[in-house]
């Protein structure tokens, strides 16, 4: 039986939008060089209301946790959303909206990852204690598994990958971080053949890391 994973989309910056997010298949994340391919799973946020996040290749639904949805003090409203990179785009406050979804897909790390995302931060958190804030993530820090691609403070671009001995994490200079108050895309792959990690700023290479010689380790859904 193929063990099914929680993802959780989060914005790391106050005030921002992601839209879309896509993960790219195993043969993606090795073929990135020879363009585009089929993602495995895709959440466009364009949904006109509701709190649901329809996901585009399953067409599954999947919760959006809205802090206003049954409101105590106030009447009971959707999430945000507003005008995005195409369509619409839903709107994330670091605290108030968050996105679970099982999967992704036929997502299989150990053959290559491939994450990205359009965001267009408000501000940037402060990043307590140099946690970077997670965009989106399935990882648990603690026993080094997993992933989180996010921001750390001033908007600063960073992946992390858990293969269990250790968290390996690569992350762009400060002066190729997201820029408040518009659309960048970020996107962070997986090549197990190479043994690297790399991370895109608006289709631009800002940084590598060098992985051990072994598989990710994935953590079970209910650790985040």
């Amino acid at each position: 039986m193929r063990r099914r994973t929680a993802l959780t989309v989060v914005s790391a910056a106050i005030g921002g939008a992601v839209v879309p997010l896509s993960f790219a298949s195993a043969s993606a994340a090795a073929e990135s060089r020879r363009g585009p391919q089929s993602p495995t799973a895709r959440w466009d946020f364009d949904e006109r209301g509701g709190t649901v996040a329809r996901e585009a290749v399953s067409g599954s639904a999947d919760p959006i946790d809205y802090v206003f949805a049954d409101a105590r003090y106030k009447p009971d409203s959707d999430p945000v959303r507003r005008c995005g990179v195409r369509g619409r785009a839903l709107y994330f406050d670091g605290y108030s909206t968050v996105v679970t979804a099982k999967g992704p897909g036929r997502l299989d790390p150990a053959q290559g990852l491939t994450i990205d995302a359009w965001i267009a931060p408000y501000a940037y958190e402060h990043g307590i204690d140099g946690k970077p804030q997670a965009l989106v993530n399935q990882h648990n820090p603690d026993a080094r598994t997993g992933f989180l691609l996010g921001l750390r403070r001033f908007g600063q671009i960073v992946f992390q990958l858990g293969f269990g001995t250790d968290l390996i994490e690569v992350k762009g200079a400060p002066d190729q971080a997201a820029s408040r108050g518009r659309w960048t895309h970020v996107a962070a792959g997986y090549d197990p053949a190479a043994h690297q990690l790399r991370l895109y700023r608006d289709g631009r290479l800002i940084g590598t890391a060098t992985t051990p010689d072994k598989a990710p380790d994935w953590p079970p859904a209910s650790c985040c």
